[in-house]
């Protein structure tokens, strides 16, 4: 079959598919997928997941993290709901659904990208999937510090202090102010931020250097 014919037969075939699936008016929709984009560490997160049967009986329900099931809902059996254990994914079994699954107190590990995956019944068991990336964050414990600096300075002298931030994740964003402007880019020593702890936090640093003019 050459290429032209190829592309027809499919074309051919996509159609009959949707024509059979007006016809039957069973199409299976997923219409939303509700995800944090960004939660606090230690939080409990709600991942919501709707979808409309149109008319179809509902098979399974399924959740992956970066691709890994780690819950599913199934009507059919008892109980429905079964947890399949990954690292970073606490699932809250009583409070999860068909519709929304609970992640008690999540960590670093919980970030990732979650996927649902809904299948019909037989005999089309049509399957729709939605997926949304989730970032846990961990604020700063407190504001940052500046090192370096001395009581008084003359006309001439060197001016080299640091700022350094708190752990945190993802890492400060730091800026240097004098007299309440931002400091000139030519001012300042950027560093590589450092990783602490056995979690993997991260310490944002940047200097500044300039001589004290009259």
């Amino acid at each position: 079959m050459d290429a032209p014919q190829y592309k027809r037969c499919h074309l051919i075939l996509a159609w009959m598919l949707l024509q059979l699936c007006y016809e039957a008016a069973e199409c299976l929709t997923m219409t939303e997928i509700k995800i944090p984009k960004h939660i606090m560490r230690h939080e409990d997160a709600a991942l919501g997941c709707k979808f409309d049967l149109d008319g179809e009986s509902l098979y399974s329900v399924k959740w992956y993290k970066d691709g890994f099931e780690f819950y599913r809902y199934v009507p059919r059996d008892m109980p429905p709901g079964q947890v399949f254990p990954l690292p970073g994914v606490d699932v809250e079994l009583q409070n999860s659904t068909d519709v929304v699954v609970v992640l008690r107190s999540v960590s670093l590990q919980s970030t990732g990208r979650y996927r649902c995956e809904v299948s019909g019944e037989a005999p089309s068991f049509q399957t729709v999937s939605g997926h949304e990336d989730m970032i846990v964050v961990v604020t700063p414990k407190h504001g940052p510090q500046i090192t370096g600096g001395q009581p008084r300075y003359q006309i001439g002298d060197m001016v080299r202090v640091n700022c350094t931030s708190a752990a945190s994740k993802p890492v400060c964003h730091l800026s240097w102010l004098i007299n309440g402007m931002h400091a000139n880019r030519s001012l300042l020593r950027p560093y590589e931020p450092l990783t602490v702890g056995r979690e993997g936090l991260e310490v944002a640093r940047l200097g500044l250097e300039f001589r004290v003019r009259g």
